[in-house]
């Protein structure tokens, strides 16, 4: 078990609290809570994804207290330049996601499912914004979002890592307390954690653009 001081809050604010590893790099109990944050229902929703009502928007950011967006029911990938904070929200104002994007700092994209009721607020670091319709394809390799497993990657035993960096891995699952994975790459320190996927939970990958997930007999087997 490893203790680490100083960590950020996944939802972006400091929290002081020591993050305590078990097995596997996985953050357990009262830090992961803390770094999670209140996992709200409306994290679950998952759209059609035939994604006929969603719509590209692009624009200025008008004032440096930023935009905030109702848009189309759809799945999208959102963006800005030069980089800021993207915040969804739900109809209840409840913060479901907070993520750093941009070209300049963060991740480039954001990808998640909207509904016609959550609101998105790009802050004021921004000069442009991007809202980009996508299609739905299995994956191995998911970038900085929210997933579904059995749509987006198929449900199995993964072993998850990054090339470079620091980043996270929550698999969300309704009923169930969830399940937080640190990653670090490109040095001593690159790690790698065992995750089993099912049917129907959600995978969040953030503060990294891209986690690669290998089948875990295609590791063994390439040993």
């Amino acid at each position: 078990m490893l203790l680490l001081s100083g960590c950020h809050n996944l939802q972006g604010s400091k929290s002081e609290t020591k993050v305590v590893y078990a097995d596997n790099y996985e953050i357990i109990g009262t830090t992961r809570d803390e770094l999670i944050g209140t996992v709200h229902p409306a994290i679950f929703t998952t759209v059609n994804r035939i994604n006929k009502e969603a719509k590209r928007k692009y624009g200025l950011v008008p004032t440096k207290s930023g935009v905030k967006l109702s848009i189309n029911t759809g799945r999208y990938a959102l963006t800005g330049y030069p980089s800021g904070n993207i915040y969804i929200y739900d109809q209840d104002d409840n913060l479901l996601v907070q993520e750093i994007v941009g070209d300049k700092a963060g991740v480039p994209t954001l990808t998640v499912d909207i509904d016609s009721t959550f609101s998105v607020h790009f802050d004021g670091g921004y000069n442009t914004v991007e809202i980009q319709p996508v299609k739905t394809e299995l994956s191995t390799e998911l970038t900085a979002g929210i997933w579904d497993v059995g749509l987006d990657i198929e449900p199995g035993d993964y072993t998850i890592s990054i090339p470079a960096g620091h980043g996270f891995v929550q698999i969300l699952e309704q009923g169930k307390d969830p399940r937080l994975f640190e990653l670090t790459g490109g040095g001593l320190t690159n790690s790698k954690s065992l995750v089993q996927l099912k049917e129907g939970q959600k995978v969040r990958v953030s503060k990294v653009s891209a986690v690669s997930f290998e089948a875990a007999g295609e590791e063994s087997g390439n040993d």
